[in-house]
């Protein structure tokens, strides 16, 4: 199913790319083939897409967010086609922050902001966000008191 996953995103990065920039399609398509034996042409594929969509004119927010998260998937499922048996990529927590930060980040974009530093504000603004969230979910060590007859030794 791993190899399914990978092949299917794969072809669907190059499908989101090739509407873009013809020529960086058929660079990620062979990037794409390349990344069954070399894992790091999977990253490299991925990085041309960036770079397509980066540079072009046409692209809006939404298609750039989703081409993002094909490509997390792309990279989920490709990291593990040389992995042992049994490691599965694509799980409830992976699947879940991917959506749940394109949600974010398409987000943000779409908000109209006329601020000149809000570009460099705001991917502070995200991880300290982030931060925050992650500080609450992880807890916190409930704090042990010592006993009375410990807290008498101490004092004398």
């Amino acid at each position: 199913m791993t190899r399914f996953l990978a092949l299917l995103s794969g072809l669907l990065l190059v499908a989101a790319v090739a509407l873009v920039n013809p020529l960086a399609g058929v660079v990620s398509l062979a990037l794409v083939i390349a990344s069954w034996w070399y894992r790091t042409a999977a990253v490299v594929a991925v990085l041309v897409v960036i770079a397509a969509i980066a540079f072009s004119d046409d692209v809006g927010v939404i298609a750039a967010a989703a081409t993002g998260l094909v490509a997390t998937t792309y990279l989920l499922n490709a990291a593990v086609l040389h992995a042992p048996e049994g490691v599965v990529p694509t799980t409830i927590p992976s699947v879940g922050g991917a959506i749940l930060f394109t949600i974010a980040a398409a987000t943000a974009a779409l908000v109209p902001v006329e601020l000149m530093w809000a570009p460099l504000a705001a991917p502070v603004l995200i991880v300290l966000i982030y931060a925050v969230v992650i500080a609450g979910l992880a807890g916190r060590k409930p704090v042990v008191e010592a006993p009375e007859s410990a807290k008498a030794d101490q004092a004398g």
